[in-house]
């Protein structure tokens, strides 16, 4: 319940936000609403601790409103075990959240850019389950990835004669562009030219096209940090590391991936020491969702600010991702431990 009121919160403010789209081109407000559904996986998995935190507060609250956790620990059962007990019955939240971001929010990603780019541009745009397909004059262009700073992944382009028949094909590993000179850098690219006698391979380690992919659609497609799958975030901040390029905005969100379900368990120990103090027993559902929402709010900008305040000032992107984390997590064992 929590994670639906923290996402249909956030969807209403996207959808509100993406209205002033609708009219461009084919872009409809039936597009705009599919669009923000797309992203919602993605926004659920953001504000995953701050739901957890709210969603703690109220079932915890509800045994505290009528002495349940009262009877209990009359009854001998520590507050350890009510926070263990309250882990338990959280785990399995974490473990579908921590899915949802990792195998659907990507994929409905990308297939709410690449909907949202062919109805805004009026491009000839396709995507299937394995990649994206573009076309420019006679030549169909087949690319695997795209990702940020206009980074391609898996490129072919196949060539037709005027008769429409397949007279070449070539493959790149990779391929990015040159805004300076306009033009696409192609690496380990592999050219098969056809012909009705025979087929003939040759091999380049880097190649030089003047047109290939719209760049007006990179705006839309490509991929945002936060928004890639955190194996795709290792492997690609790897190849920037290895390439001598800026990849702290991609480690970030590769560490804020990893402790992000950390966080949760963190906002969940929280809960128990704020329901079973006084204000919170005698309190009801109303403040308690109230208490809820300003903590689960203000560390959710608290996040923000510390993440990007990393990048601006070069701190190691493992210390500002996991700094919230460490800091909620200790915070609860702070005042867990002055309850007893």
């Amino acid at each position: 319940m929590s994670l639906f009121v923290f996402g249909a919160l956030f969807a209403f403010i996207s959808f509100v936000s993406e209205l002033q789209h609708v009219g461009i081109n084919d872009y409809s407000a039936m597009k705009a609403f599919l669009y923000v559904g797309l992203n919602l996986p993605q926004l659920l998995y953001q504000v995953f601790p701050s739901a957890m935190l709210l969603g703690g507060l109220l079932s915890l609250g509800a045994l505290a409103s009528t002495s349940e956790l009262v009877v209990m620990r009359a009854a001998g059962v520590s507050i350890s075990r009510i926070t263990a007990a309250v882990l338990k019955a959280g785990f399995l939240l974490i473990v579908v959240v921590v899915l949802l971001g990792e195998l659907l929010a990507p994929e409905a990603i990308s297939a709410a850019k690449t909907m949202r780019a062919e109805a805004l541009e009026g491009r000839v745009l396709t995507r299937d389950r394995k990649g994206l397909w573009s076309k420019y004059g006679n030549n169909f262009v087949y690319i695997g990835t795209v990702l940020p700073d206009v980074q391609l992944r898996d490129v072919v382009v196949y060539e037709l004669d005027d008769e429409h028949r397949l007279k070449k094909t070539t493959h790149a590993g990779q391929a990015h562009y040159d805004s300076e000179n306009e033009v696409w850098h192609l690496q380990n690219v592999t050219n098969s030219e056809i012909t009705r006698e025979h087929v003939t391979s040759t091999r380049h380690d880097v190649e030089t096209w003047p047109a290939m992919v719209s760049t007006d659609l990179f705006n839309v497609l490509n991929l945002e940090p936060e928004d890639m799958a955190a194996t795709e975030l290792w492997q690609y901040s790897q190849y920037l590391d290895e390439n001598e390029l800026e990849s702290d905005s991609f480690w970030l969100a590769f560490w804020v991936k990893i402790f992000t379900p950390l966080t949760g368990v963190g906002m969940l120990m929280i809960a128990v020491p704020l329901v079973l103090t006084s204000t919170a027993r005698t309190g009801g559902a109303g403040q308690r969702i109230l208490v809820g929402v300003m903590i689960g709010v203000a560390f959710y900008v608290l996040n923000r600010v510390v993440n990007q305040m990393g990048i601006i000032y070069g701190v190691t992107p493992v210390i500002s991702a996991g700094l919230p984390s460490i800091l909620v997590i200790t915070i609860s064992v702070v005042l867990i431990r002055k309850m007893r």
